[in-house]
């Protein structure tokens, strides 16, 4: 999905799942050689290469760039929907990204409303004494809730940066021996 295969002598290929489940976008830069373009997961990585964001690549859709810069799209699937992976949002992205049009950021604080509204609906006299961000990308969503709910705002977990993420080994034993190491 989220690859982009070179074709050796020809250009560069991407495409986004008919479903649209991860991120993938594309920019392009003036340069004094005519237009370049490039293809990123997210919109953050544009900006600091001088690209500017185009759109978001359309779910089941291709882009391919011929080597002259010669672009090109077509829509692949017969039936594509836009079905975000949540985890996008609330995990993988940086908070600065632009996703589908939809600020992370912002996404972020909504979620925090949205926590605090079901909190106020189930417990209005809820006994609360402080929010913690678990994990970390979640401080935009646990500050905005706990402001709302005029509670205490505490970072109670810290992650450490230093260790690769275990979640993401591909099998059981690699995350497993991974983890008992650090």
């Amino acid at each position: 999905m989220r690859l982009s295969p070179s074709i050796t002598g020809y250009g560069i290929l991407a495409f986004r799942d008919p479903n649209g489940i991860r991120s993938v976008c594309y920019g392009k830069r003036e340069t004094p050689g005519g237009i370049d373009y490039m293809i990123a997961s997210e919109s953050v990585a544009l900006g600091p290469l001088g690209f500017e964001l185009v759109r978001d690549i359309a779910p089941g859709e291709a882009i391919y760039i011929e080597h002259d810069g010669t672009l090109h799209t077509r829509q692949c699937a017969a039936k594509p929907e836009l079905n975000p992976c949540l985890f996008e949002f609330v995990y993988f992205a940086r908070p600065d990204s632009i996703i589908d049009g939809i600020s992370v950021y912002k996404a972020r604080l909504r979620m925090g409303d949205h926590l605090r509204q079901k909190i106020q609906r189930l417990r209005p006299e809820h006994d609360i004494d402080v929010v913690m961000p678990i994990p970390d990308t979640s401080r935009t969503s646990a500050m905005q809730l706990a402001y709302h709910l005029g509670v205490k705002y505490r970072e109670g977990f810290i992650k450490n940066r230093y260790i690769a993420r275990t979640f993401i080994m591909p099998g059981q034993s690699q995350r497993k021996n991974r983890s008992s190491r650090n």
